[in-house]
């Protein structure tokens, strides 16, 4: 019981207050709040759960939602039910004819996040705007009491707008002739723009805002332009040759005596001509005929020819393999597997190898090393790092499978076995074939593994929880073990098999029992060092004379042992039975788990944080360790959050 907070609820309101013909499904509620030393808490905010529970106080939860109030001066707070924050359900589809219907209030004073006080009330008045609106059936009408005074008129309820009506949308665009290679292909039309749905008409409200016009049908992609061959290289211009020497100057001619002029000197030579240097060599002649379709990629058949490849790429630079691309993926591969080529045909395979021993350090991206990785940065919703989906119309299928490459131990999830029942997640280690045991007289490997920092593992089935088997046992807990049911044993019998169910008890004792002698009336019994180690104080012991004697008294009990005598003086040698009960020495350390479990809304709880999440009309309830008990609730940022570098 808490005892350092309480609150004071007064349910004020809790009958229909609207007409159940056009009014939404509220109905009002109302308290007072006062801390632990009485005092009124008043202008504070306060936080508030709702649940309405069906069949008791423990019952289902057929509807719940938060409020974020705040109290007045008078520490009053006052909600509408039905107008907070919804968690799971919908009030207006409450069957209130389907009763009895409690209501538990969780509230948080301190505004800290957590619900530290609590409260459970039936409703005895099931609004009746509420009960009609479920198809109630009136019972006879009593005699008329007088009447009430007239409380104030309640304001009238908001009417719904009425939800718009998107617009088709365009035809996406042809898609643009491709330049110098053939023409391109004509881009697929966009597809339409989905018609609105038309809201519900709200009783005589504003008319709703004109609905947004639907986005443009995606453009059709633009057919890739053909590949221009290249041009041939020049050849490089061969070196100019060098000048020829000049010829020398012819020698002048000696003037002639004066006698007649003597001749004329020969004219100089000229030198040679420099070499010519030879021609650049002709580079080669560009591809002429290449030819293929718009948005392939090229496949060179020859050195100078080619054609079109398997392979496509549209605007956006999405590529597909054996397909046409597809806008929502970066690489779309489409294999048709023939079944003449056997088997491991894969679609896509990721194959890694190094040149020598290459160790990861660790479990993340950056320090692993794998031969397919996929890394999704945001943790939006439904996201997930890697995928696998399967039809598993047959057996022994799965989403996404795990294995060594022998095919020694494996694991998948979304599995389908041999006897069609559906797995989340199905594995085995050390198997052959994955149907059994294989045959040996060692086993070493693990079906699962399962780590947590707060909890291991959880499991949940609509009939049966949990099967375990094993030959040599079947669970090995190192720990406490807690249960709502019984634990029972079916001891195996000559007509079968018989429950035998555990001895009960309110606290946690030892037993021990022994047989004795009596020499001369007396015998002394020493405890196991074992089981004296384990008590925690003197043990109740009994004893009983196997024989005629003058009965027996019990002296001198430790934790040790105990001293037998026989009653007046007596010298017998007789047989004595005798049982010893203590209480556990660590019996102590286990108050604060009982506390825990015994808590009136732990069963509640768990069976909230134990949800799937295939259903998607509501969500579960976090669970946490805080240092010191066990939390449920919102699980607060510091635990939820991953870092991103």
């Amino acid at each position: 019981m808490k005892t350092n907070k309480f609150i004071l609820l007064i349910i004020a309101l809790i009958s229909g207050i609207y007409s159940f013909a056009q009014s939404p499904a509220k109905f009002s509620y109302q308290a007072v709040v006062r801390n632990s030393q009485g005092v009124l808490v008043s202008n504070a905010p306060v936080s508030m759960e709702v649940e309405i529970l069906q069949g008791g106080a423990q019952g289902v939860i057929v509807y719940s939602e938060d409020h974020d109030l705040t109290t007045n001066a008078n520490g009053l707070l006052t909600a509408e039910i039905g107008g907070g924050t919804v968690n799971n359900g919908n009030l207006a589809n409450v069957d209130w004819s389907n009763g009895p219907f409690y209501m538990h209030i969780s509230t948080d004073i301190d505004n800290n996040g957590s619900y530290d006080v609590e409260a459970t009330q039936q409703m005895l008045s099931v609004p009746f705007a509420m009960y009609a609106m479920n198809g109630g059936v009136a019972g006879p009408q009593g005699p008329e009491g007088p009447a009430g005074a007239t409380g104030p008129q309640g304001p009238a309820g908001a009417t719904g707008p009425q939800g718009p009506e998107g617009p088709q949308g365009p035809q996406g665009p042809t898609g643009a002739t491709g330049a110098v290679g053939p023409i391109g292909l004509t881009g697929p039309a966009g597809p339409a723009g989905p018609t609105g749905a038309t809201g519900a008409v709200g009783p005589a409200g504003p008319q709703g805002p004109v609905g947004l016009t639907g986005p443009a049908g995606p453009a059709g992609p633009t057919g890739a332009t053909g590949a221009v061959g290249p041009i041939g290289l020049t050849g490089p211009a061969g070196p100019a040759g060098p000048a020829g020497p000049a010829g020398p100057a012819g020698p002048t001619g000696a003037t002639g005596a004066v006698g007649p002029a003597g001749p004329q000197g020969p004219v100089g030579l000229t030198g040679p001509a420099g070499p010519v240097g030879p021609a650049g060599a002709v580079g080669p002649a560009g591809s002429a005929n290449i030819a293929g379709t718009n948005g392939y990629l090229i496949k060179f058949t020859g050195t100078n020819t080619g054609g079109n490849s398997i392979m496509q790429e549209n605007t956006n630079g999405n590529i597909g393999v054996n397909i046409s691309p597809a806008i929502q993926y970066r690489l779309y591969t489409y294999q048709n597997q023939q079944t003449v080529n056997g088997d491991g045909q894969h679609s896509i395979l990721g194959y890694r190898t190094r040149d020598s021993q290459n160790d990861g350090t660790g479990y993340t991206l950056n320090l692993s090393n794998a031969g397919t990785a996929g890394f999704n940065f945001w943790g939006d919703l439904y996201t997930f790092g890697v995928g696998g989906w399967n039809y598993n119309d047959y057996t022994r299928t799965g989403g996404v499978i795990g294995a060594d490459v022998t095919g020694l131990y494996w694991g998948s999830l979304g599995y389908r076995s041999s006897a069609f029942l559906n797995y989340g997640v199905y594995g085995s280690s050390a198997y052959a074939n994955g149907g059994g045991f294989a045959p040996s007289s060692s086993y070493a490997g693990v079906g699962g593994g399962f780590f947590g920092d707060f909890i291991g593992s959880t499991s949940k089935g609509t009939v049966i929880g949990q099967i375990n088997s094993g030959e040599l046992f079947a669970t090995y807990n190192d720990g406490d073990t807690y249960t709502n049911g019984k634990n029972i044993e079916l001891a195996k019998t000559q007509n079968g098999s018989t429950p035998i169910y555990a001895v009960s008890a309110l606290e946690s004792n030892m037993y021990a029992k022994g047989r004795v002698q009596l020499v001369n009336g007396q015998a002394q019994v020493s405890f196991n060092s074992e089981y004296s180690f384990l008590l925690a104080d003197t043990p109740i012991v009994t004893v009983t004379a196997n024989g005629e004697c003058n009965g027996v008294y019990i002296t001198q009990v430790t934790k040790t042992g105990f001293l037998i005598k026989e009653l007046n003086g007596g010298n017998s040698n007789v047989e004595i039975s005798w049982i010893a009960v203590g209480t556990q020495s660590d019996a102590t350390s286990r108050e604060k788990a009982l506390e825990i479990v015994n808590a009136p809304t732990f069963d509640r709880n768990l069976e909230q944080v134990l949800y799937s999440d295939g259903n998607l009309d509501g969500e579960a309830l976090g669970m946490w360790w805080d240092g010191t008990t066990i939390q449920f609730g919102k699980i607060p940022a510091g635990l939820n959050q991953a870092p991103r570098k």
